[in-house]
């Protein structure tokens, strides 16, 4: 598209964008309530750990209910074909659980998913095999159990 030269009628996509539906990986399961990514084909997975940044995996929200499945389902597909099943998955700030690395410090910061409902201060387990982590969102609070705030709106600022 070439630059404006005049005023133009933007589109806004619904609800502002924070919730949006992915096909499921084949042979997935997804848990309602988990952080949920896409990995390199554009398929819903749960988040997790990769061992190469070339197939690292981009945390998209929080898994909100299966499109065609019953309600309250988790998302299984499997034995599955990739697309079999959707899921909604949802912006916004949710708790997670976390490894200890994050404190009152910490917000502002951004925060990386070791699994689908954990996350870390650190973007890379240490030992002898290193694992990779995918941007989560940026830590909004730590409560008083430890549990960590996380916006998933800022995963493109928090990984600056």
């Amino acid at each position: 598209m070439a630059a404006l030269t005049s005023s133009r009628n933007t589109p806004e996509m619904a609800d502002g964008g924070r919730m949006r539906v992915y096909p499921v990986e084949a042979n997935t399961t997804i848990y309602l309530g988990s952080m949920v990514a896409i990995d390199s084909n554009g398929n819903a997975v749960p988040a997790s750990a990769t061992s190469t940044t070339a197939n690292a995996l981009k945390v998209i929200g929080r898994a909100e209910y299966v499109v065609n499945g019953i309600p309250g389902q988790n998302a299984v597909n499997n034995p599955g074909a990739a697309g079999a099943i959707q899921i909604a998955v949802r912006k916004g700030v949710f708790m997670f659980g976390q490894d200890g690395s994050i404190t009152s410090a910490t917000v502002a910061s951004p925060c990386f998913a070791i699994d689908d409902n954990n996350v870390s201060a650190n973007d890379r387990a240490s030992g002898a095999t290193v694992q990779q982590y995918a941007v989560a969102g940026q830590v909004v609070a730590v409560d008083s159990s430890g549990e960590v705030w996380v916006d998933f709106w800022h995963q493109s600022t928090a990984a600056l």
